[in-house]
């Protein structure tokens, strides 16, 4: 009899506890299958906030000697553009076993991107440090931090024969290409930024900005009273609808100025204008076709910067598909970048980021079910209102040097490098201004 009690008790017990996890498994299940969701705003974020030193010395990485040198560097910056800009826009064209551009370079890496005197730079200072291989403060161009000019990898290229061409979506007088081509204490300063342009020697400078040329007397937005655009007319070739960049052969030696927008390329205000306006790829493809001209007339080798700005302003905005619009144009300039450095093996491609804007997320779209296929893409930096990150940047490389391209570089490390790919023999300019 005492026996059956103690089974009777030990199976109720069992009972019990059997029953309880069961209860607790549902009850659990029941909580994270219907618990709220919801809509969070800037101040719903978990926020720590710390004060971040900035040491006064970068640590330079240890370079691979290059034997095989480039004759010719195509450097793609994606404004804005970091690993989960890619990843979105890979599972935007074709799921997560499709590939894009960059996954087939051989060589990848990731580019810290401080500037001086901020942990989040801006597109100044972080165009500088791959122009120059400096850092500067943020707004800055082609200077120190004390505001001194600091040659940058035109310059430097020039004095080996180069010819450099600067191509971008927005206006050529924003911050990463100017980055390239001049020494300004800011990137406000347009009207200063427009004439170093025109008196630099770089031979194709193409992308928006007609108004920065103007005087407000002529609708422009020059307050120095100067018409840039007459200079340009005299001294270099303004052309302004993308059919002009067929006729290559009768420019000869003079500098082009391509000003197909008033002010950014595919202005949503200006829809009118966007079939005179061309793509990286047409840009890029002009470019690079008219530098193989001087390369026959006694160039050693070119030098392209092509920048997707945009991928930048759609990340501000928090506007997921302008961004894919944007990541498409910079895709098929690298493809087009890619195809050429097959054909010729003195090239050499990188593709990288100034920095990351809007905190871009990819999500389960319901939180409690990660199977689930339904994606949320979520920018995380501000509502309605993006900001740039701190994030490293990828880079992607692939030609003579691109060994050099891989592990934690700084954004000064990549100046490094690219010279250090880059053929130099000192015979001086092969162009004139």
């Amino acid at each position: 009899m005492r026996a059956k009690i103690i089974i009777a008790v030990i199976a109720l017990g069992l009972g019990l506890f059997g029953g309880a996890k069961l209860m607790e498994h549902l009850g659990r299940e029941y909580i994270v299958n219907n618990f709220p969701i919801p809509s969070g705003t800037l101040d719903d974020k978990d926020v720590y906030v710390k004060e971040i030193v900035i040491d006064e010395k970068v640590p330079v990485k240890k370079l691979k000697q290059v034997q095989n040198k480039a004759k010719n560097i195509i450097l793609f910056i994606g404004d804005g553009m970091s690993i989960s800009q890619i990843s979105a826009f890979r599972l935007h064209q074709g799921g997560p076993n499709s590939r894009v551009a960059v996954d087939s370079f051989p060589y990848s890496g990731q580019v810290l991107t401080h500037s001086a005197n901020a942990i989040v730079t801006d597109s100044a200072s972080s165009g500088t440090a791959y122009s120059t291989g400096e850092k500067t403060n943020n707004r800055a161009l082609g200077v120190d931090i004390k505001g001194q000019p600091i040659e940058n990898i035109t310059e430097t290229l020039d004095k080996s024969g180069y010819v450099s061409s600067v191509i971008s979506t927005s206006e050529i007088t924003h911050a990463t290409p100017a980055a390239f081509v001049v020494h300004a204490s800011s990137r406000y300063l347009t009207d200063e930024i427009s004439i170093q342009m025109t008196d630099s020697k770089i031979k194709n400078i193409l992308g928006g900005g007609r108004k920065f040329f103007m005087t407000e007397e002529d609708g422009g937005i020059r307050e120095d009273g100067v018409n840039l655009i007459e200079k340009v007319k005299t001294n270099s070739k303004l052309i302004t609808h993308k059919d002009e960049l067929e006729d290559i052969a009768s420019y000869k030696s003079e500098q082009v100025f391509g000003l197909f927008a008033d002010e950014h390329l595919r202005d949503i205000n200006t829809p009118e204008n966007h079939i005179t306006e061309p793509s990286i790829k047409e840009m890029l493809e002009f470019s690079i076709n008219r530098s193989k001209n001087f390369i026959k007339n006694g160039c050693n080798g070119f030098f392209v910067m092509a920048e997707a700005s945009q991928i930048d302003w759609a990340g501000h905005g928090n506007d997921y598909e302008y961004l894919m619009r944007e990541m498409l144009d910079l895709e098929e300039g690298i493809k087009w970048a890619l195809e050429f450095a097959r054909k010729n093996d003195d090239t050499l491609v990188i593709v990288t980021a100034d920095h990351e804007t809007g905190g871009l997320l990819i999500e389960p779209n319901d939180p409690r079910k990660y199977e689930n296929l339904d994606v949320k893409f979520s920018f995380n930096t501000g509502i309605g209102r993006g900001s740039h990150t701190g994030v490293p940047v990828p880079i992607f490389a692939m030609g003579p040097g691109s060994e050099n391209f891989t592990g934690t570089l700084d954004n000064t490390d990549v100046h490094k490098a690219l010279l250090e790919a880059a053929y130099q023999d000192n015979s001086g300019s092969c162009i004139s201004n």
